[in-house]
């Protein structure tokens, strides 16, 4: 019995002893993985910091447009007037808080007769303000205006501001798909708009009467529609192209049409019998624009 129980110590010390230095091997292992991964991220952190040294360098510390002030409200004009005249007649210092108070108290005071001329300056200044805000806007490059949108939208992102990216107004405008061709089309001509909409005045209704005459007419009636935009399509890429390589003049005045003859689209809206029509008037807009294409 001895004997059994001391070749069993000593079986299970081995089998400890071997478990042991298996346990130790692993931590060894995990010890260098982990040193590895560990140097791996050391290599690798220059490289993410240079990459978000990067990005912070490409977007703006602050803005660089300079547009025109904002015009003064009614109440400003007032209360700088109020300023001047106190003043003229005061030799006491103004405290700025204390003048707004009072100020404020006698603008409120003040009939709409009263008001009337400081709310007429206060428009005019803000129409002059507009047209000149637009002339600067059209002064504004690609890259002005593409280096201007990445430092909103990083202000936007830190919650900084909640300014909207600023549209180019110098852009190629975007051209019209053959449908909206043919219903700008309806919509020129006073004939065309009794024939298509009759008395019908609510303009989804009339965009569904339409659809509905899209619809019917064959690919052949469509034919000067499609051929139109797909080569106003084809101008706008070109323009695109120019304007975003910063090449100047890429507007023209000269007539791409490629309809037979050059004749013009308006003459192009085939009659359709009001039967047809009335088969597929409960259908949507969108679905003839979605077959346009």
């Amino acid at each position: 019995m001895a004997s059994r129980r001391a070749e069993s110590v000593s079986l299970s010390s081995i089998d400890i002893s071997d478990r042991d230095r298996d346990a130790t091997l692993r931590v060894r292992r995990r010890k260098a993985s982990s040193s590895s991964a560990s140097a791996e991220d050391e290599d690798s952190k220059p490289e993410r910091d240079d990459a978000r040294h990067s990005n912070a360098q490409n977007v703006p510390l602050k803005s660089t447009l300079r547009p025109p002030k904002l015009a003064p409200s009614a109440w400003q004009l007032y209360f700088t007037d109020w300023i001047q005249r106190q003043q003229s007649m005061n030799t006491r210092k103004l405290n700025v808080a204390q003048a707004a108070k009072e100020a404020g108290q006698e603008y409120a005071s003040l009939s709409a007769e009263e008001k009337e001329p400081y709310k007429r300056r206060s428009q005019q200044m803000k129409e002059a303000r507009e047209r000149e805000h637009a002339a600067y806007m059209r002064t504004l490059t690609p890259d002005d205006i593409k280096r201007e949108n990445i430092f909103r939208t990083a202000q936007r992102k830190a919650g900084k501001s909640r300014k909207s990216n600023i549209k180019d107004p110098n852009a190629p405008k975007k051209p019209l798909s053959a449908y909206f061709m043919f219903l700008q089309r309806i919509r020129s001509d006073p004939g065309l708009v009794r024939e298509v909409f009759g008395d019908e005045t609510e303009t989804t209704k009339q965009s569904v009467l339409a659809a509905a005459r899209w619809r019917a007419m064959t690919d052949e009636e469509r034919k000067p529609f499609l051929a139109q935009a797909e080569q106003e399509k084809m101008e706008y890429e070109t323009a695109r192209r120019l304007y975003e390589e910063g090449t100047t003049g890429y507007g023209t005045s000269i007539s791409f049409s490629i309809l037979p003859g050059g004749s013009p689209i308006s003459n192009y809206v085939p009659i359709v019998k009001s039967e047809s029509l009335s088969a597929s008037a409960s259908e949507s807009e969108s679905d003839g624009y979605q077959k346009s294409r």
